[in-house]
């Protein structure tokens, strides 16, 4: 198996794990883990129908009119846009917002019948948002990928896809371990340097001297951004 194939089977391991993550965020709420510790399960049944109802309420309340928890819904759905665009044959970009916005959709009606989540039109337009900013990313990498030689979109993804596990990793830790805990430096460190390796051998070492550094410049600076804002 080529590196090319590598790249390709690592980014279908992501979409499997990113679809479990969504489940486990937005589906669940973690009731599957918790029930599986002995932690309190939460049930919640409420429904918002009114648009931009939670940008009334910050500014009601004194707050910023964008809260945290908004951009990090659509940070975490911009990767459904993109899936949709990968695994299109013949890609046409109003099929993959569609998909975006009836994913977030089943999401919502997946959380009322569960009693997992506040079902909240609001989460509906943030959500199908993110999926239309991955849509986008996509078609930035495909415009910016035609003007390169032996480049491929796909590959492009592929490459970006290989930084996400310890980004997912630290994010769990401090989940249920602690929020930016000094005690989790070390490991942080550990793992960036296990992690680094094992991509070096497997997935870039056909790269250039120049690709290589310029991979874990931003592999390193993903993961301290995704720190400060997580």
């Amino acid at each position: 198996m080529n590196m090319k194939s590598r790249r390709k089977h690592g980014f279908q391991l992501m979409t499997v794990l990113y679809c479990i993550i969504v489940i486990c965020i937005c589906v669940t709420r973690f009731n599957i883990i918790m029930t599986i510790l002995g932690g309190p399960i939460t049930h919640i049944d409420s429904v918002n129908l009114l648009p931009f109802h939670s940008i009334r309420e910050n500014l009601e309340y004194g707050r910023k009119p964008i809260s945290w928890d908004m951009i990090d819904n659509m940070v975490m759905f911009v990767p459904i846009g993109m899936i949709y665009c990968y695994y299109q044959r013949n890609f046409v970009v109003y099929k993959a917002i569609i998909l975006s916005f009836l994913t977030t959709l089943l999401i919502e009606c997946a959380q009322f019948v569960l009693k997992t989540g506040v079902v909240d039109i609001d989460d509906l337009i943030i959500n199908t948002l993110g999926g239309l900013l991955g849509v986008l990313l996509y078609v930035l990498l495909s415009k910016l990928s035609k003007g390169k030689k032996n480049v491929e979109t796909h590959e492009i993804i592929d490459i970006i896809a290989t930084m996400l596990p310890p980004i997912f990793i630290a994010f769990v830790m401090e989940m249920f371990l602690g929020n930016g805990s000094p005690k989790f430096f070390l490991f942080y460190g550990g793992m960036l340097l296990c992690y680094g390796l094992f991509v070096y051998v497997f997935l870039i070492k056909d790269f250039t001297w120049k690709g290589k550094i310029s991979y874990f410049v931003c592999y390193v600076g993903a993961f301290c951004l995704s720190r400060v804002v997580l």
